[in-house]
């Protein structure tokens, strides 16, 4: 609106002035050099606008010329860029793809028009990875490890790569640097965690876990159960350096950080014992059996009272172990073995049948077939029992949930694929089984001993 009212007032002075001008056109007389020129007021207004558009118009062609080859300059360096930009998505998405043909033509064609730029470098590197070029790789990742803005983006790369050569003290030198260049990134961290795990570096394993989880995050049952395993695996180095008391602490806080992790109650139990105080060793079995029934845990509390007869120490299971956790597998399993030891029949085989239930597994019926053997001399009895354990579930074990390997102890890496706490105590599946050929088998044995 300001604008409309300026053109219009400005439109009325000019016209204000040519009519005035009109009115009062006057006379204007140049004499130079002998020659005498006169004309109105008029026309030398109108030469004098035309001389102003003419220096206006040199002095923008001037600009022009200073100014333009630049611009065309910027026209192709955008065109260019561009171009390499579409070559660099391109090639993305050829990786994504898994095109190792397509992903090198697109690298090599952002080179050429975006040459040293840091998506430049790494959609080079990832090609030639993808390529299985190892070599040339490894060199685009040293180039960008060259440059501040790409050091540690080329760390990652160098790192997935030492990795990958199972070079693991180098990848964690390089996963430190990282860690120097970005406190904190969360990736770094966990390949720091991971790598110390694989090193077996606890301490170093212990502090990364610490740095990556924090918050919430730190107090979940994950979190904890990662802890008590680290911190078990410390105590057991501790006992190789025959540091007992720094062993007894370190398990001591694995358990609290995990009741339900077995090893680490075994663990404590052993170290107590071995301290020889009955009241905290009285309180730690209970707290133990209660969070983790197991039946290594059993034989751990078996053997603190050392001398111990066979008919005390079912005295003291029952009166001591069990009522922490009287309705468990595992109770009834630790009292019916120690009632079989101690030639007490009648508990013996209640525990073993309520142990079973409705699906004992083989080593329940080759017990059974133990106590009709001890209790009763039935030999026939005891071989039905043995015919059916040929048929049952297989006992519980520690089986990794990475591989399926099959352990009798625990460990906190698979032997076979190298996971990190990955064993679980379960039974294993046997599969699809014909029992009628299994028993008709078994029978044709036995028909033939006798």
């Amino acid at each position: 609106m300001i604008r409309t009212i300026l053109v219009f007032a400005l439109i009325v002075v000019i016209a204000v002035a040519a009519v005035w001008l009109s009115d009062y056109p006057g006379d204007v007389r140049l004499t130079w050099g002998g020659y005498v020129v006169e004309t109105s007021v008029i026309i030398v207004g109108a030469l004098a606008f035309v001389f102003a558009v003419f220096v206006a118009l040199i002095y923008r062609f001037w600009i022009w010329l200073k100014h333009g080859p630049g611009r065309i300059g910027a026209i192709f360096s955008a065109r260019r860029r561009n171009k390499g930009l579409e070559a660099i998505s391109s090639g993305m998405v050829a990786i994504a793809a898994g095109d190792a043909v397509e992903a090198r033509r697109q690298a090599v064609a952002a080179e050429k028009h975006l040459s040293g730029e840091p998506m430049t470098l790494l959609l080079a590197a990832q090609a030639a990875e993808l390529n299985e070029d190892n070599r040339a790789a490894s060199i685009y990742y040293d180039r960008m490890m060259s440059r501040d803005d790409t050091e540690f983006l080329g760390l990652r790369g160098l790192i997935n790569r030492a990795i990958k050569e199972g070079d693991l003290e180098k990848a964690r030198d390089l996963a430190k640097r990282a860690d120097e260049l970005r406190p904190g990134t969360s990736w770094v961290l966990k390949e720091l965690y991971e790598l110390a795990l694989k090193l077996r570096d606890w301490e170093g394993a212990e502090s990364a876990l610490t740095r990556l989880a924090r918050g919430k995050s730190a107090k979940g049952d994950a979190v904890k159960r990662a802890k008590a395993v680290i911190t078990y695996e410390q105590a057991l180095s501790a006992m190789k350096e025959k540091e007992t008391a720094k062993a007894l602490s370190l398990a001591q806080q694995a358990h609290e950080l995990a009741p339900t992790f077995v090893p680490a109650a075994v663990l404590d139990v052993e170290l107590t014992a071995e301290q020889g105080s009955t009241r905290k060793l009285h309180k730690l079995i209970g707290e133990a059996w209660k969070h983790a029934p197991h039946r290594d845990l059993a034989e751990a509390i078996r053997s603190s009272v050392s001398g111990e007869q066979p008919s005390d120490w079912f005295r003291r299971a029952k009166e001591t172990v069990a009522p922490h956790n009287p309705d468990h597998v595992e109770t009834h399993l630790m009292l019916a073995k120690a009632a079989l030891a101690s030639n007490n029949w009648a508990p013996a085989r209640e525990h073993l049948m309520r142990a079973g239930g409705d699906n004992p597994s083989a080593s329940i019926f080759r017990m059974l077939a133990e106590l009709e053997e001890k209790a009763n001399a039935d030999a026939f009895a005891a071989r039905e029992w043995i015919v059916k354990s040929s048929l049952a579930p297989q006992d519980p074990l520690w089986i990794c949930n990475s591989c399926g390997r099959q352990e009798e102890k625990w460990q906190a890496h698979c032997p076979a694929c190298d996971s990190f706490d990955s064993f679980a105590w379960k039974t294993a599946d046997r599969g699809p089984h014909n029992p009628d050929v299994i028993e008709a088998e078994i029978v044709r044995e036995i028909s033939a001993d006798r």
